[in-house]
């Protein structure tokens, strides 16, 4: 019993003078949390499709000593509602003194988005919170969450139009029929499009009237809408004396309109890309 008593005191003892050591030096390591700060948040990719970002943030260990990034958590908020939220387990190292970075990338589709918030459909731009925050390993401090938060705004868009305005009749002959076809393009964004090219095919009632590449250049200016003209000569010898009776007719037409067009943005990341066309309906034949 004597011996067990004496060993507490002497492990007493040396625990003291163990503590009495190390807090000198704890106080001279003079722990401090890291810094971080939210550098930018960047927009890396723009389509019709979706949006793809990438959050950076910069960390500054003011330690003598080195500390561990464990990992970040985020959450994305469209007009102040949670909308993304996620955590990722990310090991990094920094030196005593050192400084680092980390990036957060974040996508997600317009589909996805106007799923959950219906009213941005018609929005120019949209609101958007990104909250982070960062887990570290710090020595003395142990496990500890150091958070960011910034607002912005991105553009919003919305998909342009091709459809089918009008069909004209301007000259019925034996032989042949020349008319108008009336193309409208709506580019419902805040910025401006810039149509490079049009390959398109019509059909009516089943049967190919026409079919081409527009290479007229045309600017579809913010919220606007323009007109194409495209001319189209029917040949009666080639494609059967009844179309002569289809135009003579009153009754409406089945069309469709098939093709892709080639349009430049004047947001320079979303820049050039295809829309494909296919329309059907019925239209009547103005004389």
């Amino acid at each position: 019993m004597k011996k067990i008593v004496l060993g507490v005191l002497l492990l007493g003892l040396f625990m003291l003078n163990g503590c009495q050591q190390l807090w000198p030096l704890l106080q001279q390591m003079n722990i401090q949390k890291p810094v971080v700060k939210l550098k930018t948040v960047q927009l890396r990719g723009l389509s019709l499709k979706g949006i793809d970002l990438e959050a950076k943030l910069s960390i500054k260990n003011p330690n003598s000593v080195g500390i561990n990034l464990a990992g970040y958590d985020y959450e994305l908020l469209i007009e102040k509602h949670s909308f993304l939220k996620g955590r990722q387990e990310q090991t990094l190292k920094i030196a005593g003194h050192g400084q680092s970075e980390i990036s957060i990338p974040l996508s997600f589709s317009f589909q996805q988005l106007y799923k959950s918030f219906q009213t941005l459909k018609t929005a120019d731009s949209i609101n958007y919170t990104l909250r982070s925050g960062l887990t570290f390993d710090v020595p003395v401090l142990g496990k500890i969450r150091l958070p960011v938060q910034t607002t912005q705004r991105l553009p919003n868009v919305k998909m342009p139009s091709f459809k089918v305005a009008a069909l004209k009749l301007t000259h019925l002959g034996f032989n042949g029929a020349d008319l108008s076809l009336s193309l409208e393009v709506d580019n419902p964004n805040a910025w401006s499009l810039d149509l490079q090219n049009l390959n398109y095919q019509f059909v009516v009632n089943g049967q190919k009237w026409i079919e081409g590449i527009l290479q007229q250049k045309l600017q579809i200016g913010q919220k606007q809408k323009q007109r194409i003209e495209i001319p189209v000569h029917l040949n009666f010898l080639e494609m059967g004396r009844s179309l002569y009776q289809l135009l003579k007719n009153p009754a409406p037409l089945e069309y469709q309109l098939t093709g892709r067009a080639r349009l430049n943005s004047s947001i320079k990341l979303l820049g050039s890309f295809e829309l494909p066309l296919d329309q059907r309906g019925r239209i009547k034949l103005l004389k």
